[in-house]
């Protein structure tokens, strides 16, 4: 009786993994840094990254693309490998990983201009000046 009791209240005090949709290349959530830390360590030299953080905007086209966003402000782009797959676009603020390679760019202003198109926005110069990551592989956290 004493061992059921114990049994019972491990499984109470568990807590319930998080549970992801994937889209691309299989990923896991371990070893994910936060938008910040992401930030803190991009360059214009491209690097590999693991990131968690919150959707901002999706590409209401196809879904081929979104925006991740941290507090202050600063944008981050995010594109998928060879254009080989797309998130749902209702997908805006979702908790996500993504894992790829990023770098700062200033991007030509007919991509900034289509990227405001399909966002539904004006364009502004300042689109230009952003952070760039191209994801291998997407997991959307499920609600």
């Amino acid at each position: 009786m004493r061992y059921l009791l114990l049994i019972l209240v491990a499984f109470a005090c568990t807590v319930p993994a998080e549970k992801f949709g994937s889209h691309g290349d299989e990923i896991t959530p371990k070893s994910a840094i936060s938008i910040d830390e992401f930030l803190a360590q991009v360059s214009e030299e491209e690097n590999s990254f693991k990131v968690r953080g919150t959707i901002e905007e999706v590409c209401q086209m196809k879904g081929c693309w979104m925006t991740l966003r941290n507090d202050q402000g600063a944008n981050v782009r995010v594109t998928f490998k060879d254009y080989g797959f797309f998130v749902p676009k209702d997908i805006s603020g979702s908790e996500v990983i993504i894992e790829g390679i990023a770098s700062e760019e200033v991007l030509d202003e007919d991509v900034a201009r289509h990227y405001a198109e399909d966002g539904g926005k004006e364009y502004d110069e300042s689109m230009r000046n952003t952070i760039t990551f191209v994801a291998k592989g997407v997991l959307v956290k499920e609600s």
